[in-house]
């Protein structure tokens, strides 16, 4: 028997509800050494994905909305994100909500473009956000120095109680630092802060 038959394959969870799409990622995932278990329902892939181990996690979405619904968090493995990168927006959005997934296109046209993102931990597009950019599309609405550092951490996808450990307050502390901020910023929650941020970085944002 080969050393390559006695090593365990690596596995990857694949949500993907695109038959050609999840035929040709199982093929290159497969040419990567890589066993792929393929589903098309949210709820068995967060049940596999909290139950079994798997090296590498790959999530195909058609639109942001979809990635708001499925609930995805970035515990476990290196998470791959196939989504349509041909609007900027649309890339952005995918960015701030989890900024350390790697994004692929989801129509998987570079056939090295995954044997790339399995090699990346986390590739530099994806670094934080810079507190320039925040500042400036936020700046017209007068928060406070600490409402800046809570808003780009939430921008970034942090729970309450990340962005409380990391800036040493409580975690009460840090939903009243949000709820003025939405009442600053005229929005109701997260989803809402985010789109506006998105769309201050296209200039978008009225005064």
């Amino acid at each position: 028997m080969s050393l390559t038959h006695q090593l365990p394959a690596r596995k990857a969870l694949v949500f993907e509800t695109d038959g050609l799409v999840c035929e040709r990622l199982r093929r290159m995932l497969a040419e990567e050494g890589i066993a792929s278990c393929l589903v098309d329902d949210p709820a068995l892939f967060h049940k596999l994905r909290g139950r079994l181990r798997f090296e590498y996690c790959v999530v195909g979405v058609r639109a942001p909305h979809e990635l708001d619904d499925f609930g995805l968090t970035p515990a476990g493995g290196p998470l791959v994100l196939l989504v349509p990168l041909e609007g900027g927006e649309s890339s952005a959005h995918y960015r701030m909500v989890l900024p350390q997934a790697i994004l692929l296109d989801r129509k998987l046209r570079d056939p090295d473009a995954l044997r790339r993102a399995l090699q990346s931990d986390r590739p530099a597009a994806l670094s934080p956000l810079p507190g320039d950019a925040v500042r400036r599309t936020f700046e017209p609405f007068g928060l406070s120095e600490r409402q800046l550092e809570v808003l780009s951490r939430a921008l970034l996808g942090e729970s309450s109680a990340e962005i409380a450990r990391e800036l040493y307050i409580s975690e009460l502390t840090v939903r009243n630092h949000l709820h003025a901020i939405y009442e600053s910023v005229g929005v109701t929650g997260r989803r809402e802060l985010l789109g506006r941020f998105v769309r201050g970085l296209v200039g978008d944002v009225p005064a």
